[in-house]
């Protein structure tokens, strides 16, 4: 090669290299500034995603192992790419009709997202058929199976039992046990290329194995449904606004029956306000009334200062203390009682008497002992412990009417547990949901004898006084009515609103239940005895036939359980 081409040669490269430059730029220039659109959405549609489905929940069982909840395969919709959508708009009315959600909602999810789009989650179990055809409408939309939660008994237990959402528990056991029930959860990656786009599975294991282990309550099915039939009926007789009632084993502390009204199906949450998902029998805190009078009963008794046979002078049922004058609700059958009788005869004068001859520190005491002030041992959450001030924050008309259970108030769970003491002979119950839990070593709260003159007189109210309404034939009861009125509080028709109690235990010389009946602002009837007191009996008999039944037939198998309280 002669010496002009050796020279030429390196001029050539570089000529060669800055044209491949160029077209390389151009190339560049094109894609990104005439072909960026066309080329953003093919990075989206080759783009990798991950999505999250979770693994089947423990399930929910009562105590013979009947299902509460269990995890169900529900259909979900969701779309891969909502902008290849031919009628957008059309789809979200059909997944709106289907889901129950907002069409306009729908919409908008599907105008800002670019890639996969959830369209609906965990639909009824029931809707698979309706899900498929709403896919064949609309090309697009896809369907998958995710584990849901179904409730086979509807509504019963429900405002213990709670219900679920997208992501986990919303309300009751399901969102306070939310973390110990689930299942685990499994991950897939959204891959897209020029074919199709598919769902791949992160971890390759069997499909639902193995299975989380069931969770066995202390609930009697037959017994919570009774409950509820009776509440109801009740409820809606005298148009209250809310009801409890409550049955449980003062041997053990077993809740039984946990009955709320308002209620909802759990199956379908989002059809009844949320106000009707509340557990009242537990979350909410309302003034006792007379039922409270057995604890200054008990602190009269233990503290060795009365026998049940003094006498506290009634007078024509007046007393006055200071700008305020208490009332009897009846007039009093006779000037002077004893103190059964002011137990019998719900004498809230005689009750105001023996709480000032005790003194603050004797009653704040009692109060105490017997667990009013704090939140029980369900530990559920957002359990109150109820309004109980120190004596120190007591004006001069506190202690009296704090005596017949007015200026304080307790949840319907530490009133039955109060009379679940007596029940069992002056000891603490501790309650319970989950008939595998530890029980607490006993702990007295009353001397026998004190427990042993307080269930006299809890009988002698059903004998012979306000509870005779509560009398179950054949069965001793013991117990006590209470009438509270909501002071400062008024109906919008300007009545005086109350609540009607009766809660007590049954039979009287060996309880097998303690139950408690309370309905919230009855109209017309407003007296325990007249409201609470017959349901109590429905309930409370119902309980007992149901027990003697269970005990004479075969113990239920062993079924597995989560430690869900430890």
């Amino acid at each position: 090669m002669t010496g002009p081409a050796k020279a030429l040669r390196p001029r050539l490269l570089a000529i060669l290299g800055l044209a491949a430059a160029a077209v390389v730029a151009g190339r560049l220039v094109w894609i990104q500034g005439f072909r960026h659109a066309y080329y953003e959405e093919a990075a989206t549609e080759q783009a990798q995603e991950r999505i999250t489905v979770d693994l089947p929940r423990a399930a929910l069982l009562d105590r013979d192992g009947e299902v509460l909840a269990a995890s169900v395969r529900c259909p979900s919709l969701f779309t891969f790419n909502p902008r290849r959508l031919s009628d957008p708009a059309g789809l979200a009315r059909a997944v709106a009709g289907l889901s129950g959600q907002e069409p306009g909602d729908v919409l908008d999810r599907l105008r800002g997202r670019k890639g996969f789009t959830w369209l609906a989650r965990k639909l009824p179990y029931d809707r698979f058929d309706e899900a498929r055809a709403l896919c064949q409408r609309y090309p697009g939309c896809e369907m998958m199976e995710e584990w849901g939660r179904a409730y086979p008994g509807g509504s019963v237990a429900a405002n213990l039992l709670g219900c679920m959402g997208t992501d986990g528990g919303l309300a009751g056991l399901e969102a306070d046990w939310d973390r110990a029930l689930r299942g685990g959860s499994r991950e897939y990656v959204v891959m897209r290329d020029a074919v199709a786009t598919t769902l791949i599975p992160l971890d390759i294991v069997p499909d639902v194995d193995p299975r989380p282990p069931a969770v066995r309550l202390t609930v009697d099915g037959a017994i919570q449904f009774y409950a509820e039939q009776v509440l109801d009926r009740t409820v809606a007789e005298v148009r209250a606004r809310d009801g409890v009632a409550l049955v449980l084993d003062p041997r053990t502390g077993d809740i039984l029956a946990m009955a709320v009204r308002p209620t909802f199906d759990p199956n379908a949450p989002a059809l009844s306000p949320v106000a009707d998902w509340r557990n009242h029998a537990v979350l909410d805190a309302y003034e006792p009334g007379s039922t409270f009078k057995l604890v200054t009963l008990a602190a009269a008794l233990d503290s060795g200062r009365f026998r049940p046979w003094d006498t506290v002078a009634v007078g024509n049922g007046t007393l006055t203390v200071g700008p305020k004058t208490i009332h009897d609700d009846e007039p009093p059958l006779k000037a002077v009682y004893s103190l059964e009788e002011v137990l019998a005869h719900s004498s809230n004068v005689g009750a105001a008497k023996l709480g000032m001859a005790l003194g603050p520190e004797v009653m704040y005491h009692y109060m105490r002992r017997f667990g009013f002030g704090e939140p029980t041992a369900l530990r559920l959450k957002g359990e109150p412990g109820g309004v109980l001030r120190p004596p120190d924050q007591w004006s001069a008309l506190s202690l009296p009417c704090i005596s017949f259970g007015q200026e304080l108030t307790a949840t319907p769970i530490q009133l039955a547990l109060a009379y679940a003491s007596v029940a069992a002979g002056g000891t603490r119950v501790t309650p319970r949901v989950l008939p595998d839990g530890p029980v607490p070593p006993s702990e007295r709260l009353v001397a026998p004898n004190t427990a042993r003159e307080l269930d006299a007189m809890l009988r002698r109210v059903v004998e012979e006084g306000t509870g005779k309404a509560a009398a179950i034939p054949g069965v001793t009861v013991a117990g006590k009515t209470g009438t509270a009125q909501k002071i400062g509080h008024r109906s919008e028709d300007g009545r005086k609103l109350f609540i009607a109690y009766f809660v007590g235990y049954a039979p009287a010389e060996a309880p097998r239940v303690v139950t408690l009946v309370m309905v919230n602002e009855p109209v017309g009837k407003i007296y325990g005895g007249a409201v609470a007191a017959p349901a109590w009996a429905r309930i409370t008999a119902f309980a007992l036939k149901r027990l003697a039944a269970r005990a004479a037939a075969a113990p239920p198998a062993d079924l597995a359980r989560v430690e869900v309280l430890k």
